[in-house]
């Protein structure tokens, strides 16, 4: 019980801490994405992201303001509430103290504590999918009597799909009610089968209808993809889990696997991590910066392991007490070091800010260069943009594009106008006659896009800058005067 007490108080500070933490870092292009849909009313928008993360934004800034905090404000809430959510499953399950050792090996890990503090779709997969399990396992053992409990699971699913839509949310849907251990097979024909299927195909089916009234985004993009790159996504991995902490997964996956506990009622963590862990391998490159929603089967990872090595017999007492030790420890440091850095997001990635990218400057760079910067330089960016605006003639006269819509949302908080930075994708009916000031990343650039390029009357290049941030270059912006806007002739 004292330890119980002792983890509870702990789990409090650090809240707390990762509270501290939040203004200190620049939102992410995913949560820029939030705040634009609270600031121009797109509450029901599917774009990128479903509507829970934008109107949780929106309750956070109403009680923190409109910066960083407010804008992440729930998002130690929502880990917190994880820790608690694994901690019962995990009690239920087996004990107290494999809860206790979940809890503890969750709240090291690099991937969860980037979900801790940014408010992304990962943030709530970490908390909605957990609990779904939770509920359906309280169905499965009390029967069709625990009607309630499956209507609650029901729930769970539904807000994976409004927090992040297919691919990931879909996938963890149809695991949570197909992949979680044989005995939901008796059940499929029961009203809780048949619930879950409900909410999840309703809230899909919106999503269909949003994709199909804007031109199906996520199939032009190819979310539906795989991605086959073996290599970075196991890097990834090591960079999200810890390299020695992913070792321990994959000997604890075996060991259960070898040992038949899928065969078993205490199978559901097994049954959960497995085709999770699939899923994520091939599909979670595709997610931005920070979002690590994929990874939420490190959870389910986190209890398997916690038990292991609770009843492992096969090293002495000392041994593990060491190798717990050395793990977490090691765990924790480099979940410190991740929460100042976009390591994940270059990963296996062209490393866009070296003139000359090879397979040294991929990976050596992103070590050797200053880490906590390569994300952001946002702010500098809006400081950049802000000076020409002025320069050529104000905010009024003016309205700025964007290159992609992650440079326009960062660029339509950190301007902080109230006219929203546009992106070539957007409908630009109501610009018709003024001049736009276009930024783009590339630079390879010459001119806008030929989404744009006859638009307008006519563009010149306005300024080339270098946003430089504690000595590292971390963005290069070209700025385009583009002059009287026409829209196109159908």
């Amino acid at each position: 019980m004292q330890r119980q007490r002792f983890l509870l108080a702990a789990l409090g500070l650090l809240t707390l801490w990762r509270w501290a933490l939040l203004p200190t870092l620049e939102l992410a292009p995913g949560e820029a994405l939030a705040v634009f849909c609270v600031k121009h009313g797109q509450w029901g928008s599917f774009f990128e992201m479903g509507p829970l993360v934008p109107l949780v934004a929106r309750l956070g800034m109403l009680i923190g303001g409109a910066g960083e905090f407010g804008v992440r404000f729930f998002a130690p809430l929502l880990a917190l509430a994880a820790s608690l959510l694994v901690w019962r499953l995990t009690r239920e399950l087996f004990d107290e103290q494999i809860a206790g050792w979940a809890v503890v090996i969750m709240n090291v890990l690099p991937a969860f504590n980037l979900a801790a503090v940014t408010l992304t779709p990962g943030t709530f997969a970490c908390v909605l999918v957990p609990a779904a399990a939770l509920c359906v396992r309280r169905a499965l053992l009390q029967g069709e009597a625990q009607k309630r409990a499956w209507w609650w699971a029901a729930a769970w699913v539904a807000g994976t799909v409004l927090a992040q839509p297919p691919a990931f949310a879909t996938m963890a849907a149809v695991v949570c009610v197909l992949g979680l251990s044989k005995q939901l097979r008796h059940h499929l024909n029961g009203s809780g089968f048949r619930a879950i299927l409900a909410a999840w195909s309703v809230v899909v089916l919106c999503w269909l209808v949003w994709q199909g009234g804007h031109g199906w985004p996520a199939f032009e993009e190819g979310l539906w993809l795989p991605e086959w790159r073996g290599i970075p996504n196991v890097l990834r991995w090591i960079v999200l889990a810890s390299p020695l902490m992913l070792a321990l997964f994959v000997m604890a996956v075996r060991a259960g696997y070898t040992n038949g506990v899928l065969q078993t009622h205490r199978g559901l963590p097994m049954a959960m991590l497995l085709p999770l862990a699939a899923l994520d391998f091939f599909y979670g490159p595709h997610e931005g910066w920070p979002d690590t929603c994929g990874v939420v089967w490190m959870l389910f990872a986190a209890v398997l392991l916690a038990h292991r090595s609770t009843v492992a017999r096969t090293a002495v007492i000392e041994q593990k007490i060491s190798l717990r030790t050395v793990t977490l420890v090691l765990a924790a440091l480099q979940s410190a070091f991740l929460l100042q850095t976009d390591l994940p997001r270059t990963l296996g990635l062209a490393w866009r800010f070296s003139a000359e990218p090879s397979a040294a400057t991929d990976f050596t760079h992103a070590f050797s260069a200053d880490p906590s910067k390569s994300m952001r330089g946002w702010r500098e960016s809006a400081g950049v943009v802000s000076a020409v605006l002025k320069q050529a003639g104000g905010e009024g006269a003016w309205f700025v594009l964007g290159g992609d819509w992650r440079l326009a949302v960062e660029l339509d908080h950190y301007l902080g106008g109230t006219e929203s930075v546009q992106y070539p994708a957007s409908d630009l009916g109501a610009f018709a006659g003024r001049s736009a000031l276009f930024v783009t990343e590339e630079r390879e650039a010459s001119g806008l896009p030929d989404l744009l390029k006859n638009r307008f009357q006519r563009t010149e290049l306005l300024s080339v800058a270098r946003v430089m941030h504690a000595g590292n270059e971390v963005r290069w912006l070209k700025i385009f005067a583009c002059h009287d806007y026409r829209a196109p002739d159908f």
